[in-house]
């Protein structure tokens, strides 16, 4: 997503063309706790993507049926698209589809406002399955979910992570698209008898849907819904329409209309995921970003720490390996919802707890420096602004495990030695890198020589520093790798 802001990010402000639909509504406690309980699937279609209001001159139906004729008709969407591919052709069909979609990436502005709800939903670890009737590839781009196309694509169905299962096909795969009334048809009887259709009975009966991108005139939604009333009858559960519009009144469908657009809908789901502890702030993943550049740049300064006797500099730049690796992670796997579970973290530091431990204890203190950075950055990431400025910006050795004989990896994670720390972390070495308006090496010098009076009590310790600084060559710094192959 880069620097621009997301659709949610915008003010409420009902005069502007992007924000403008972004109604305040609240959400029915049901509805959260079946996103708490991961039972929540979004049903999603076209008024999410390309073809909401504002985004393009015309709709794909309208664009299409100005190449038919000249006086437009209130023929269904299939009709329209099986009249033009008698006319002109299937290839042309899919031909002026792929254009569509392939401008939307020649425009950052159109692109970001295009995929606004695939990117709010996208830091929604809860949110990890969705139904489309679509033909982009948005949700695999934006929300990082794999499709599921084929029947046998279902083979690779337990694999973990976000999935979305395209009814109407993708755009990546051209002989699946669903466009016209003859496509219509035979879906309907695949539908019946595939595992696509078996999966989508099944999420349909026990899970709790929000159809995003709907009208209740679309045919799309009548087609899909109706087979749910169908099907399901009293044993449904209760669905939810998400549209800025106010829908007739259709009370057989049973739909609680929730007043908003689909962007605001999932930002303001992700507040109330906050208030209930199941959710990380997504400015805290920026602000992950932010930190590793801060990081970055104490790293580079601390190569100046080699040079320094008894400094034990390799363990303060394999300490900052281990955060720019964890921040880095951060960053690339942010939009899978992976860290935006507070669970997930909490088991990210658990794990790493005890890596570290084993570490200490087989006396490889390079490994469990970068462990020990690793599980302090991956921790940020549940820390307010105020408990990330005790966060170390180097390898201080204080915590007791270094000098225990019996390291207990729960003590490091229920009682982290840093959040008393006085010296040596984020804040302090901010305002000294504010003070001094150039990277501060004395202040990394005095504190890593400090440390380094702690550090001499661990067996061991000097001599694995000494071993490492004689392998360098010319030029050379320490820098560890992402593998644990001593300590796993």
């Amino acid at each position: 997503m880069g620097s621009a802001m997301s659709l949610a990010s915008t003010p409420l402000n009902e005069g502007c063309a992007v924000c403008g639909t972004h109604y305040s509504v609240a959400l029915p406690q049901d509805l959260v706790d079946a996103a708490r309980r991961r039972e929540l699937v979004i049903f999603a279609g076209a008024g999410i993507s390309t073809e909401k209001p504002g985004l393009f001159p015309e709709t794909f139906y309208e664009e299409i049926e100005a190449r038919l004729r000249e006086n437009p008709s209130s023929d269904p969407f299939p009709v329209v698209m099986q009249d033009f591919e008698d006319q002109f052709g299937r290839a042309e069909l899919l031909r002026t589809l792929m254009e569509r979609l392939d401008y939307v990436s020649t425009f950052q502005s159109l692109q970001n406002r295009t995929t606004a709800f695939h990117q709010e939903i996208s830091t929604i670890s809860q949110l990890d399955a969705i139904f489309t009737t679509n033909w982009d590839d948005f949700f695999e781009r934006f929300s990082r979910a794999r499709p599921f196309v084929l029947d046998e694509d279902f083979a690779f169905f337990d694999i973990p992570g976000r999935r979305v299962m395209k009814l109407h096909g993708s755009i990546s795969n051209l002989s699946s698209i669903v466009a016209t009334t003859d496509d219509y048809e035979r879906r309907e009887a695949d539908l019946a008898q595939s595992v696509m259709g078996a999966k989508l009975r099944d999420y349909l009966s026990t899970r709790t849907i929000v159809f995003v991108g709907y009208s209740l005139s679309d045919s799309d939604f009548q087609n899909v819904y109706r087979n749910v009333i169908e099907r399901m009858g009293r044993l449904r559960r209760k669905a939810y329409l998400v549209t800025p519009v106010d829908p007739p009144v259709s009370p057989q469908m049973e739909l609680t209309h929730l007043r908003t657009d689909g962007g605001h809908f999932a930002h303001i789901l992700k507040k109330e995921l906050e208030g209930t502890g199941d959710h990380v702030p997504d400015a805290r993943l920026g602000r992950a970003e932010w930190l590793h550049q801060v990081i970055h740049d104490a790293h580079v300064a601390s190569e100046v720490l080699l040079a320094q006797a008894g400094a034990f500099g390799a363990f303060t730049h394999s300490y900052q390996d281990g955060m720019l690796a964890a921040l880095g992670r951060v960053r690339l796997l942010k939009h899978r919802g992976v860290y935006s579970d507070p669970r997930a973290v909490e088991g990210v530091v658990h794990s790493y707890a005890h890596h570290f431990v084993t570490a200490i204890e087989r006396r490889r203190y390079f490994d469990a420096c970068y462990i020990e950075g690793y599980m302090i950055a991956t921790r940020s990431l549940l820390l307010d602004d105020d408990d990330l400025k005790r966060v170390p910006v180097l390898a201080t050795f204080r915590d007791s495990a270094y000098r225990s004989r019996r390291p207990e990896p729960h003590r490091v994670i229920e009682s982290p030695w840093w959040f008393s720390l006085d010296d040596g972390n984020l804040g302090q070495y901010i305002e000294a890198l504010q003070e001094s308006r150039r990277p501060p090496t004395q202040w990394l010098i005095d504190r890593s020589t400090d440390a380094a009076s702690r550090a001499k009590r661990s067996p061991g310790l000097s001599s694995e520093h000494s071993a490492i600084m004689v392998s360098l060559g010319p030029g050379q710094v320490p820098q560890h790798t992402e593998f644990l192959d001593g300590v796993l």
